[in-house]
Parts: structure tokens; C-alpha cells; sequence
């Protein structure tokens, strides 16, 4: 099987284009992938498949891609990485046995040395197992909107016209600061409280309804993360988990929530079995 590369357009089912050894990604037919998505132009940026890493290059004139948060115009990531343009998300995977059969000698190596490793592997995995029954747990990202601080209609409206600015401004910045995106839904959803107490139906109706299409596209982003961090743990696919959990906490970035434990506990654990299994193939080889 070959590497593929995923696209996730909001709205519509996962893409998944093989890539052999490079692709060009654009629009029309001088790309090897194309894509009919708005800012995207003839040749926008170029994959390119390393042993262990992806090497994009973006095309000159191309708008930026980002990757963690920051414009990214070009250079080195690791498989599984998340990367956009826009709203669109892009992420280069290598074949599950691919991924298996690199790790399986490692694991065996690290079970040569001493049967003391095998004992600690085995009760990490079984930390591991566990984390991933805990991702289930419930995560309210918008709870109920707040009631409008201002109580007289003028200063509501006033109030109203500066929220739903400051949700837009925050919806716009969503793929370079993913917290961002949790900010803008309740923003939305006190404008539409302060519109509600500034007696303006028409206000309300038109947050109302940005707001809700909004934290529907976070909601599901959210839970397609938590099902990549479910899938690879239980595939044991250790660094494309890290890549989920760097994304969920790039997400809930300073939430006083009981899942952001959750993720800082099973990122300290696979760190300490990759350690394991690094120390085990160094004594061994």
C-alpha cells in the first residue's frame, strides 16, 4: 500500500490521493492532485516523501499553507502532521503495516535486552488501553453563553455589534491559534444574548445562525481528532497519536477541563514507551 495523502474539506467526506515518491497539489490539470477548492492555484505546493518525513514546497504567488498555528511556506514534517490552507486540512499517512513493521523490530529488540523491559512495556500498554476508554469522556466545548453584561437596550446593542466583531475576528485566526475557534462560537453566543436584550430580532437571528454553523464545524473537527488519537492508540501507532494529542491541546489550549489532563497523562506515557523502545535497540545494537 502507498502513502496517501488526506484531505478534509469541511462539509464533505475525507479524500485519500496514493502518492508514490512526490505530487503536485493545485487546481486544474497540471496537478498530479486537484482540488476545486477556492485560493488554490494551477501548482500550489509540492509533496515530496522522505524516509521519515514529508517535505512540502510551496509554489511562488501560492497563498501560505499553516502548520501549528504559524504560515508555513515550506520545509520538513513528520508523517501524520496536520497542515492547511484555510479551512481545508491535509495530512500525509503512511500504510498501518507499514508503520507495524518498522516498530515491530524495535519492540523486539527492547525485549531482547532484559525481561524486565517486556514487564514494563506490557504495563504501559495497558496505561495506554485505559487512556484511550478515557478519550471518550464527555468534553462540552460551548457551555451555556453568559447573560448580556449590559442591561440597558443601547448599551446591549452596542455590546451585541462588538462580540460579533470579536467572534469574526477570532473565527478568521482559527487555523493559525485552534483555540481561537472555541472563542468565536461563544462570543457568538453572547452577541446573541445582548441582541436578545437590545430587543433586536434580526441580530440575534443572523449570530444565531452563523454561531450555530460555527461550533457545528469545531464540534466535528474536534471529534475527528478524538478519533484519530482512539484509532492510533489502538493501532499502537505512538507518533500518530502524539500528532492527535498535539492537536487536541493546540484546541483547548488553557480549558480548566479534566480531559486536558487526560492528554497531558497519555503524552507523558507514550513519550516514556518511545524512550523504552529507543533505549532498547541502543543496547541492543
Amino acid at each position: 500500500m502507498k502513502t496517501k495523502l488526506e484531505v478534509s474539506i469541511p462539509g464533505e467526506a475525507d479524500r485519500h490521493f496514493p502518492i508514490d515518491t512526490r505530487a503536485v497539489v493545485g487546481k486544474g490539470p497540471t496537478a498530479d492532485i486537484s482540488l476545486d477548492v477556492p485560493g488554490v492555484i494551477a501548482q500550489h505546493f509540492r509533496v515530496k516523501l522522505g524516509p521519515n518525513e514529508v517535505d512540502l514546497r510551496l509554489a511562488p504567488g501560492a497563498r501560505p499553507l499553516a502548520y501549528e498555528g504559524r504560515p508555513f511556506s515550506g520545509g520538513a514534517i513528520p508523517y501524520g502532521s496536520d497542515f492547511y490552507l484555510d479551512r481545508v486540512r491535509f495530512s500525509c499517512v503512511k500504510p498501518k503495516q507499514e508503520a507495524n513493521s518498522k516498530l515491530l523490530p524495535l519492540l523486539l529488540a527492547a525485549l531482547v535486552v532484559v525481561g524486565g523491559v517486556f514487564a514494563l512495556v506490557l504495563s504501559n500498554q495497558s496505561g495506554l488501553a485505559t487512556s484511550s476508554e478515557a478519550n471518550e469522556q464527555e468534553v462540552v466545548l460551548f457551555p451555556e453563553a453568559p447573560a448580556c453584561p449590559q442591561t440597558d437596550a443601547p448599551g446591549a446593542a452596542h455590546k451585541a455589534l462588538s462580540l460579533e466583531r470579536a467572534a469574526r475576528t477570532k473565527r478568521e485566526r482559527y487555523r493559525y491559534a485552534a483555540h481561537d475557534g472555541l472563542d468565536a462560537g461563544r462570543l457568538y453566543a453572547q452577541a446573541a444574548q445582548c441582541y436578545l436584550a437590545a430587543g433586536d430580532a434580526a441580530g440575534k437571528q443572523r449570530v444565531d445562525k452563523e454561531g450555530d454553523e460555527w461550533r457545528q464545524q469545531v464540534t466535528l473537527e474536534f471529534r475527528a481528532a478524538r478519533l484519530r488519537l482512539r484509532s492510533t492508540l489502538q493501532a499502537k501507532d505512538l507518533n500518530g497519536a502524539l500528532n492527535a494529542i498535539g492537536a487536541l491541546q493546540r484546541m483547548l489550549a488553557g480549558e480548566p477541563l479534566p480531559y486536558t489532563s487526560y492528554l497531558a497523562s497519555t503524552e507523558r506515557q507514550i513519550q516514556l514507551e518511545l524512550y523504552r523502545i529507543r533505549k532498547g535497540a541502543e543496547k541492543t545494537f
